[in-house]
């Protein structure tokens, strides 16, 4: 406890040392000097700190060694302080003017998980001030930086990741083919992979989620059925295929449903002959469905010789 608290005094002592410093180039602290306060700060979590010190050095000491990481360091202090629009400038600054970055890896996976955050609705701060409340909805900003992490990494698991969770955020803003493309592009990449199976599934929600829109397009139900097909084939033992299937059955249900409506519609004006049609292709089309039973019980009613 007590070398902790010394350190910590010490720490202090340098740092205040430094604030009372006349920054004047000639006079002021070295680089050395300025570098070993930062990582004083590090050591203390002191991020706002870190913040000021890596600003000081990047500006007055721009080809020194010292510098070179500056970016990233940067990028970290910024993300602990849940700074995470600033987070990210800073890492993308790291990985583009860094000729050989020290923490690449590292400094994509922070990028991965700020575009997480924003998907899952984090806000950003009102004019991009760290002083102002996180107001603002980043969820659309979350696709750009998939797309940096995808082309940076591009067969790693993050750009697995990046691809399933940039098509949720699509379909979420009603960007239904986009969002099949993308998962498209995930399932033709990483065939095999686990998230694939992920990708067969949210597909059939993508497709539900078309079915559910005002206008029904019945091509979305056969491409669905078709992507169920390649599901089963490819994870044959899956067992989220039975959640695919329940999908698929709730979007064969609208189809019947709207059939069956139309159906009602011709028998309130008394047009008998034509609602039999359709609530005969509820049943033809949707047997199994709950709209098909309906169909049935007025067929029973409106043509009681042919329903066996």
């Amino acid at each position: 406890m007590k070398k902790f608290v010394f350190a910590s005094l010490a720490a202090f002592s340098v740092l205040t040392a430094l604030e009372e410093e006349d920054l004047i180039w000639d006079e002021g602290p070295s680089v050395q000097e300025y570098n070993s306060a930062l990582q004083q700060a590090i050591t203390l979590g002191d991020w706002w700190r870190v913040i000021d010190y890596a600003n000081i050095i990047s500006y007055n000491f721009p080809t020194t060694p010292f510098a070179q990481e500056i970016s990233y360091i940067m990028g970290e202090a910024y993300y602990k302080l849940d700074q995470l629009e600033y987070a990210n400038e800073a890492f993308t600054a790291y990985l583009n003017h860094t000729a050989a970055p020290k923490h690449f890896e590292e400094a994509i996976e922070y990028k991965f998980n700020i575009a997480e955050r924003f998907a899952e609705g984090e806000k950003k701060r009102l004019f991009g001030s760290p002083k102002m409340p996180a107001w603002v909805p980043a969820r659309e900003d979350s696709i750009a930086v998939f797309d940096e992490v995808i082309a940076a990494l591009p067969h790693s698991d993050f750009a697995i990741k990046s691809l399933l969770s940039k098509a949720r955020v699509q379909s979420y803003f009603e960007d239904f083919k986009p969002s099949l493309e993308t998962l498209d592009i995930l399932i033709r990449r990483f065939p095999k992979h686990e998230l694939a199976a992920e990708a067969f599934l949210e597909k059939e929600k993508v497709y539900l989620m078309q079915c559910q829109a005002k206008n029904l397009d019945p091509d979305v139900l056969d491409m669905a059925e078709v992507n169920l097909r390649k599901f089963q084939l490819a994870f044959p033992r899956e067992p989220r295929l039975s959640e695919g299937e329940k999908l698929f059955s709730e979007m064969q249900e609208i189809f019947a449903q709207n059939l069956l409506e139309t159906g009602a519609f011709f028998e309130k004006t008394k047009k008998i002959p034509a609602s039999i049609i359709y609530y005969n292709k509820v049943v033809a089309k949707y047997p199994k469905t709950q709209a098909a039973a309906t169909a049935l019980e007025k067929l029973s009613i409106l043509q009681p010789t042919s329903v066996q």
